[in-house]
């Protein structure tokens, strides 16, 4: 079974060879990387085209894009295997069977579409912060998928045909991929494995941190998929989103009221178990 890897560039050069090493060294070598870069001029594009030299299964995608998601789609139409995957140029793998386990996995499981793993924070040079808990709620589950759509995305394979059927939906810049992992659990059987492989990088250009009126705008987008326009959850998410654009246009007041939002937004959402969405 081929694995293709889609690899998202742009301004990464600080991250982006420890990402494309990180797959090198994997021991499972059926694979090809497609490096999708926007357009970099900070030094990244030296650092793929060596690794495209270095080894005939990395391939450079180098055209200007609408996003991530834009990019992504255009790799995966020209991918040739049959399980996808996607590593941002800012994360690692950290472990170096990660490919032959997701493998072993769909072959021991063959009725499974979707394989997640755990994984780990890590700083911006690689070491470990702390593990991710996928599950903060002791009765959150796989099943609370709608209310709490909760994946790990640089741990998580599918099968081409769950691409085919769903593809990332463009509109969506800072959850496009929450989409579609939520789309994919409504329709194909899901395999969640207490297992350690990647490393996501926390950093300040995270888009996943970002406090801000046009993200939290955009989940309840995602929210309105999911409950329809007037849910309780919807209107709660627009009531949040302009409050950050209030703040945000009031430049006396300082960024901390948004962490502040946040973190209680959070906290609340937590205790109701995420019947209210966190943000």
């Amino acid at each position: 079974m081929k694995i293709s890897i889609a690899v998202p560039s742009y301004n990464y050069y600080q991250y982006i060879e420890s990402c494309l090493k990180s797959i090198l060294e994997q021991t499972y070598s059926n694979f090809e990387v497609l490096i999708c870069d926007g357009g970099s001029n900070d030094g990244s594009l030296e650092i793929i085209q060596k690794y495209c030299k270095l080894d005939n299964r990395f391939s450079l995608i180098s055209e200007s894009d609408s996003g991530q998601s834009n990019a992504l789609n255009f790799a995966f139409s020209i991918a040739e295997g049959e399980i996808f995957y996607f590593l941002n140029s800012d994360d690692i793998l950290t472990n170096k069977n990660a490919f032959q386990m997701a493998i072993d996995s769909f072959k021991s499981y063959p009725k499974v579409s979707i394989i997640s793993f755990d994984g780990h924070y890590v700083d911006s040079i690689g070491t470990i912060i702390k593990k991710i808990n996928l599950r903060y709620h002791p009765f959150d589950n796989i099943d609370n998928m709608k209310n709490r759509t909760a994946v790990i995305q640089p741990a998580t394979f599918w099968k081409r045909k769950v691409y085919e059927d769903i593809k990332f939906k463009e509109k969506f810049e800072y959850s496009f991929d929450s989409v579609f992992f939520y789309q994919a659990y409504l329709l194909f059987n899901w395999l969640e494995v207490n297992e350690s492989i990647c490393g996501y990088r926390w950093h300040n250009l995270n888009k996943s941190g970002e406090i801000s009126y046009k993200r939290v705008k955009e989940l309840s987008n995602f929210e309105i998929l999911k409950f329809g326009e007037y849910s309780y959850r919807v209107i709660y998410l627009k009531i949040i989103a302009k409050l950050f654009l209030k703040i945000e246009q009031k430049s006396y007041l300082p960024n901390y009221f948004k962490i502040v939002v946040r973190l209680f937004v959070n906290s609340f959402s937590f205790l109701t178990v995420y019947k209210f969405p966190s943000i």
